[in-house]
């Protein structure tokens, strides 16, 4: 007979054990923020189309291009943007330098 109460005794005790541990749980995870998803970027505007590189003087250095896109809800439709094109871009078209050489050469022997 004692053996069964404390049997009833150690049941009880497991389960309010049970019971306990259930409820710590729950609340820690009520307690939990939970993070919003992020939204994900839905928008219908296109791809940037940029223009060429225009210099600001001359035919080389610093200067500007324009992009555009397209799109019914886009914020910003059109954007400047600073370019640069190098100074030492442009070389000498047509012949290469080895036929130059070349022509030197023959020039010099005909002389």
């Amino acid at each position: 007979m004692q053996q069964q109460q404390q049997q009833r005794r150690m049941f009880t005790a497991t389960l309010l054990a049970l019971v306990f541990i259930l409820a710590a749980v729950s609340t820690t995870e009520a307690g939990k923020k939970e993070k919003p998803e992020k939204k994900s970027k839905k928008s219908d505007c296109g791809e940037w189309q940029w223009s060429v590189c225009v210099p600001t003087n001359g035919d080389c250095g610093l200067g500007t291009r324009e992009g555009t896109r397209t799109g019914a809800e886009c914020k910003q439709t059109t954007k400047t943007q600073k370019c640069k094109i190098p100074c030492n871009w442009k070389k000498q078209f047509g012949e290469s330098k080895k036929k130059k050489k070349e022509g030197k050469k023959q020039e010099k022997m005909l002389d």
